[in-house]
């Protein structure tokens, strides 16, 4: 109860970061970027999350952002939607920063005090 109030606070504010990503068209810009670059189909999915997390830090808001992100580019992958969703979700375990609910948790749930230690760990 201690980081609830915080971690909803981050979560929207990455929230709100997000809808301002996937409102200017850079899914369009950043799916042709990508087919351009002839990579493995299901690395695409993977790299936006890379992108998305490293840019903003909540694994929620990245799952939530990169569908609608790469939903313009999905046809031409050819990918399972389960495929895409495990991509996906792979790519947002590639970076942790501090405003991440899932970094705090983690430093919680293994009594570190000091979250220096987590970014050692």
């Amino acid at each position: 109860m201690e980081w609830g109030g915080a971690i909803l606070m981050v979560v929207c504010a990455g929230g709100a970061f997000g809808a301002t990503l996937a409102m200017t068209g850079v899914g369009q810009e950043l799916g042709e970027m990508l087919m351009e670059a002839k990579l493995q189909a299901v690395l695409v999915p993977f790299l936006v999350a890379v992108a998305v997390q490293s840019v903003q830090g909540s694994r929620l808001v990245t799952f939530l952002v990169v569908p609608s992100l790469i939903s313009t580019a999905l046809p031409e992958l050819g990918l399972p939607p389960e495929i895409v969703l495990l991509s996906v979700a792979s790519g947002t375990f590639l970076v942790s920063h501090a405003n991440d609910s899932y970094f705090w948790t983690m430093l919680e749930l293994a009594d570190l005090k000091e979250p220096a230690i987590g970014y050692k760990c």
